[in-house]
């Protein structure tokens, strides 16, 4: 019989559905496992984070997909957003590998501001730039994460910036030239990643509907 908090019961329940054998603590060997990565998730991101609480809301087992990991959904007290970060925990020989997505959150506001100054430094009439990161990392990579280092490749975090730019305030309409100078700039910076440039009429319209250029740039080739 295994002890469980009424957190834990009601996480677990919601997840394998076997309500009466959680609640008596009979449990099943594929909810010890996800008994196991729950508490090895809940001691992980503190640990990691000391500077923010966390709160497990769910899982996806991988049962039935392709993922040799399970993904797990937490939230942050001290971050406001709809939805949920994730976690991946695979068991490998026993141990569990967690990685995370939520370092983001430390990294993602300096590395923006730095584009956006690097940008408006150099004449481009930004609207706004969106920041994104597509890579989970494990422990070594908390709060101490240095923006830099990811930006430039050094931690591989699949960059991804999303730039919008006012084409009413462009000193050209060869926006092809645009992308392939904006393409240099972050290569001279030893910039990482994935650009999608959109040069929009303006800056009120509506960025699916106000497009005068669109474009995909990777500054990985």
């Amino acid at each position: 019989m295994i002890t469980l908090s009424e957190s834990e019961k009601k996480l677990l329940s919601g997840i394998t559905f076997h309500t009466e054998e959680i609640e008596s603590g009979n449990l099943c060997d594929s909810d010890m496992v996800l008994l196991n990565e729950m508490r090895g998730l809940a001691e992980y991101l503190p640990e990691k984070y000391p500077s923010y609480t966390f709160e497990i809301t769910g899982c996806e087992p991988k049962e039935g997909t392709i993922r040799p990991y399970n993904e797990w959904y937490y939230k942050s007290d001290q971050i406001d957003r709809d939805s949920a970060f994730i976690a991946t925990v695979e068991n490998n020989q026993s141990q569990l590998e967690i990685k995370d997505d939520f370092y983001g959150e430390v990294i993602r506001t300096p590395i923006k501001e730095y584009i956006l100054k690097l940008l408006t430094e150099s004449g481009y009439p930004v609207i706004d730039v969106v920041v994104s990161f597509w890579k989970y990392l494990g422990k070594d990579y908390g709060e101490n994460l240095v923006p830099k280092q990811v930006l430039s490749g050094e931690v591989q975090a699949d960059n991804d910036f999303k730039i919008f730019l006012d084409g009413s305030k462009l000193t050209t309409k060869d926006y092809k030239a645009v992308a392939s100078n904006i393409t240099e700039l972050f290569k001279q910076e030893s910039i990482s990643g994935e650009i999608y440039l959109v040069v929009l009429k303006n800056a009120t319209v509506d960025p699916a509907r106000g497009r005068l250029f669109s474009q995909s740039i990777s500054l990985n080739k």
